[in-house]
């Protein structure tokens, strides 16, 4: 059995586990599992008005939960996999916690990530995702840093040997083809 076979066993028993990025180190689980959502928020001691990033395996898995517009598309085909998080009106009726939601003005949103990481390959529907660390909290850049902090208090996880960057990922929304830049992070996006 593979490491990411049981991570996904992990996942789908409704778990927390630590999985690197290019960036740092990420706290996930599966973003239709309510009771491991709250978790993440509990491990991180996170407000719920910070919605949770959805991690996803491609474009065609992060089309079938928002709506991407021309340049929505654009930028996920030229930059994922990478440190770029989209975000883009909601489909409807998604099947995932509302924590993995947020609102501009009336319009539904979701914050989609696609990271440049080996497990993403594996990955069996899409995951909560956010970084491994207390709240106001250094980011995790090794795997030894994010268990020391939050080891206790996770089901599992995976180690890269790939140095992470530690810089954040950028954060671009494109609600009806709108361009807003709202954290200029490793990836330069104009909008």
């Amino acid at each position: 059995m593979s490491e990411y076979t049981d991570i996904n066993q992990i996942l789908t028993a409704g778990g927390v586990v630590l999985l690197p990025t290019e960036t740092v180190y990420g706290l996930a689980c599966r973003a239709a599992d309510t009771r491991a959502v709250e978790r993440i928020y509990a491990i991180k001691g996170r407000t719920f008005q910070k919605p949770l990033a959805v991690c996803v395996k491609d474009v065609a898995a992060a089309r079938s939960l928002g709506e991407f517009s021309p340049r929505a598309i654009a930028l996920a085909k030229q930059h994922w996999p990478g440190s770029l998080t989209i975000i883009v009106e909601a489909k409807p009726d998604l099947k995932i916690d509302p924590n993995c939601l947020s609102h501009s003005g009336e319009t539904k949103t979701i914050a989609l990530r696609c990271p440049e990481a080996a497990w993403r390959d594996n990955l069996d529907g899409p995951l909560a995702l956010t970084s491994a660390n207390r709240s106001g909290e250094k980011d995790c850049v090794s795997y030894a840093a994010a268990l020391a902090e939050l080891g206790q208090e996770i089901d599992g996880g995976l180690e890269t040997d790939i140095p992470l960057s530690g810089l954040p990922s950028t954060i671009v929304s494109v609600v009806k083809n709108d361009v807003k830049i709202l954290r200029q992070g490793t990836l330069e996006i104009s909008p």
